[in-house]
């Protein structure tokens, strides 16, 4: 068969493709498909972005007619090899076989249109002749990247990041309801305190979920980010130091990371690297969305670079795969939780750093308007006063009246130096977000 052929064997076969049924609602902004900008969906690996697609295609089907409708996955061994140029036959392909309903928009989701050379100036082109026409990109993280998709399409994209299920949508998934009003106190605050527990350990990746083995497959999942996303993407010539530098970031989670000890104690391993490279070995961990970085906040951008930033892991239960350890780390893993919570939710967050510390700071506009702190529990009493007394301090300084300090399973209200503090539990407080 030809390239022509196999398309319009693929375009037949999504016609006749039944969408899966259990396809889980998550949170969408529909206002990303009006407009006539290419929206790219992009994130980790294994995330979800093509059930997105399935998502958005399910709810197109309730006033569009399929025929204006067209999904094709480029991973299908049918299309390699597959040129730039012969992306042009897709829309002949179509048009020669669907008649789309006129006045009503068509729609092209491209999944992993990336692994097509020269993919951007077909979208460029499609984009500009036909406005009639709304393309949606997918791809892996490993290649369609927000910075490569501004640069690649030339302001003519919106992205939409994709990441693991959030805590509500775990719940979602496991058909488990919750009604706030009465969790606190009611029957079902143990279901979810195990659920709370299953999310921890084994994280938010969809397919996970299903899998009885799930810390082998999240180890797969960490090694195709190693080799395929990082090491091959870009061309990284000394492999055991960039493992042996991941792994120390990755057991740095939830804290401080700085370039010039691990630098120091890579070099008393034999592992000598300049601070140049392993800068750009964690940006490669960061644009594969392995790896985060959180600044402090300062009003004084300058500053904000100058401070080091914390870093926090892309999937708790990616972190228990490849590091075999949950028990003794549970306050790291609750506030790299909290974390991905609020990033999932879009919210902006820094942390403080004063006197004391304070884990997180939440900014809405131009100005901090609540402040958190993150501990397993405050039963022990140096610990109740170190968080208490950092939140204290971040509160004095932003001049609020009240802040958080979240824990594996406590609720109280406090009264400290004229400030209101509500102790609640993760799971609760990951509940109330909005």
């Amino acid at each position: 068969m030809n390239t022509k052929e196999n398309l319009k064997q693929l375009i037949i076969e999504w016609m006749e493709f039944r969408l899966p049924k259990d396809i889980l609602a998550r949170q969408f902004d529909e206002r990303l498909l009006a407009g006539k900008k290419i929206l790219a969906i992009i994130g980790p690996r294994r995330s979800g972005k093509t059930y997105y697609c399935f998502q958005i295609i399910r709810d197109f089907l309730k006033d569009i007619p399929k025929e204006n409708i067209l999904y094709i996955n480029f991973e299908d061994e049918r299309l390699y090899p597959l040129a730039g140029d012969e992306l042009t036959l897709l829309l002949d392909s179509y048009l020669e076989l669907i008649t789309p309903k006129k006045n009503k928009k068509i729609y092209f989701f491209l999944d992993e249109v990336q692994n097509i050379q020269f993919w951007s100036k077909w979208a460029r082109r499609m984009n500009e002749k036909h406005p009639e026409i709304k393309l949606i990109l997918t791809g892996s993280s490993s290649r369609l990247l927000s910075r490569e998709i501004a640069t690649e399409l030339r302001g003519r994209s919106l992205s939409f990041l994709v990441y693991p299920f959030s805590f509500k949508e775990f719940l979602n998934f496991k058909n488990i309801q919750v009604d706030l009003k009465t969790i606190l106190y009611g029957k079902k605050r143990s279901q979810i305190k195990r659920a709370f527990n299953d999310f921890l350990k084994q994280g938010g990746f969809p397919e996970v979920l299903s899998e009885p083995m799930h810390q082998r497959v999240l180890q797969d999942y960490y090694n195709t980010m190693f080799y395929n996303d990082i090491v091959e993407r870009y061309d990284v010539k000394s492999v055991a130091l960039l493992e042996d530098f991941l792994k120390m970031e990755i057991n740095n989670f939830s804290a401080m990371a700085s370039i010039s000890k691990m630098e120091k104690v890579l070099a008393s391993m034999g592992r000598r690297a300049s601070k140049t490279t392993l800068s750009k070995y964690l940006s490669y961990a960061k644009s594969v969305f392995l790896l985060f970085e959180l600044s402090v906040y300062d009003y004084k951008l300058k500053e904000q670079m100058r401070h080091l930033k914390k870093i926090y892991a892309i999937d708790t239960g990616l972190l228990n795969a490849i590091r075999f350890s949950f028990s003794d780390d549970y306050g790291r893993l609750l506030e790299n939780l909290v974390f991905l919570e609020f990033l999932k939710a879009s919210k902006t967050i820094f942390y403080f750093r004063g006197t004391l510390e304070c884990d997180f700071l939440l900014k809405e506009g131009k100005k901090i308007v609540s402040a958190f702190q993150v501990t397993k529990s405050l039963k022990n009493y140096d610990t109740r006063q170190r968080e208490i007394k950092g939140l204290l301090e971040a509160l004095g300084k932003y001049n609020l009246r009240e802040g958080v300090i979240l824990t594996e399973d406590e609720y109280e209200e406090l009264e400290e130096a004229g400030k209101k503090i509500t102790v609640m539990p993760v799971w609760y407080w990951a509940l109330k977000l909005k």
